[in-house]
């Protein structure tokens, strides 16, 4: 079992921590530290007052401040603890990084966190890692969605409660319209909007075709 330490800083990491709270089974939200939303562009060390994260196993940032996450970085003593942060002003570029034997990941899109040989991400993925769903189909209309595995953002079970009714040839272009929707990462160029909306359309295109082959096999 994972010990999850979550740091929010106004309403982000709020839907983080709805979802920690509801399908957290492996990974277990034990601690959480609420920053004021206003702070400086730039902030000193001694401005930055950090929680003891001794009894964490993973900690996840929702301070979308460099200085902050830089902090959290030098402070954590050497041990298997692991942090994760969206790549939103993230001190670091996406992917893994490690500091002696921290393991520091920056997540781009934030829906995905990308498959590692640690421990902790590992028992994290099992719950939290990629979007997945099973689907049930009547008359080429969506009847119900299932989750398998969520983001940590509520993205997946978004597209999966409002997918419901949805025929199946839309499916793929409604997922990724809602996952947009829902998705809290910048648009432009150099946001991961819409890759997150890919990401969930896929998804959702592979949880129906998995099905369309059980109902052949069936049939047969």
């Amino acid at each position: 079992m994972n010990r999850v330490c979550l740091i929010t800083r106004g309403n982000l990491g709020a839907a983080v921590k709805k979802t920690l709270e509801t399908y957290g089974k492996k990974n277990v939200l034990t601690h959480t530290w609420d920053i004021k939303e206003e702070l400086p562009p730039f902030m000193e060390k001694d401005e930055i007052e950090l929680p003891d994260f001794y009894d964490c196993d993973l900690i996840l940032s929702y301070a979308l401040h460099p200085d902050i996450n830089l902090a959290i970085i030098n402070q954590v003593e050497p041990g298997k603890m692991v942090l994760l942060m969206p790549y939103g002003k993230a001190p670091l570029p996406p992917g893994y990084h490690r500091f002696t034997s921290l393991l520091v990941g920056v997540l781009k899109p934030c829906c995905i966190v990308p498959p590692s040989e640690n421990p902790v991400i590992t028992e994290f993925r099992e719950e939290f890692g990629a979007p997945s769903f099973s689907v049930e189909v009547e008359n080429s209309i969506i009847t119900r969605m299932t989750v398998t595995c969520h983001t940590r953002c509520g993205g997946a079970d978004f597209v999966a409660e409002n997918l419901i009714g949805t025929p199946t040839t839309e499916a793929y272009q409604e997922a990724g319209l809602l996952s947009q929707y829902f998705c809290q990462s910048s648009a432009g160029p150099l946001g991961s909007i819409h890759e997150a909306g890919k990401i969930h359309a896929e998804a959702v295109r592979k949880a129906l075709s998995f099905k369309k082959n059980e109902i052949d096999k069936n049939q047969k």
